[in-house]
């Protein structure tokens, strides 16, 4: 018996990487949707300037970083946990094998913080002028 949960915990071990991989891609492709939806929104509003582009791509990003955080923190100070489905049945298993949605909602998070900062960053430094 004990073989056999360590073998699983193993399992789960080689399986870890590529579930926060998916959880970081999944979080770099809607990031840059969300940054390329809120730039175009800024050129136009903007002008056609660059920068109130990023400005624009930069603000939205840590807004929806902000929700995601806050859906975050909600979920984790719900009471009482709803019983899991039954595994066949949770679709959320056929993509992520150990991580739960708590943890990818943070991923996500933080990749979305990610894009804002290299969005503020090249602000900064001024590399647009």
């Amino acid at each position: 018996m004990r073989g056999n949960e360590e073998s699983m915990d193993t399992d789960q071990i080689r399986k870890l990487p590529a579930d926060i991989g998916k959880a970081l891609l999944a979080g770099a492709i809607a990031a840059a949707a969300a940054a390329l939806l809120f730039f175009v929104i800024g050129l136009i509003a903007g002008g056609g300037a660059f920068a109130a582009g990023l400005e624009a791509a930069k603000n939205g990003l840590l807004f929806l970083a902000s929700l995601l955080l806050f859906l975050l923190a909600g979920m984790l100070l719900m009471k009482g946990k709803k019983p899991e489905k039954k595994p066949g049945k949770n679709g959320w298993r056929d993509h992520f094998h150990v991580i739960g949605y708590k943890t990818a909602i943070a991923v996500i998070a933080v990749v979305f913080l990610l894009f804002a900062s290299v969005a503020d960053y090249i602000l900064l430094r001024g590399c647009l002028h």
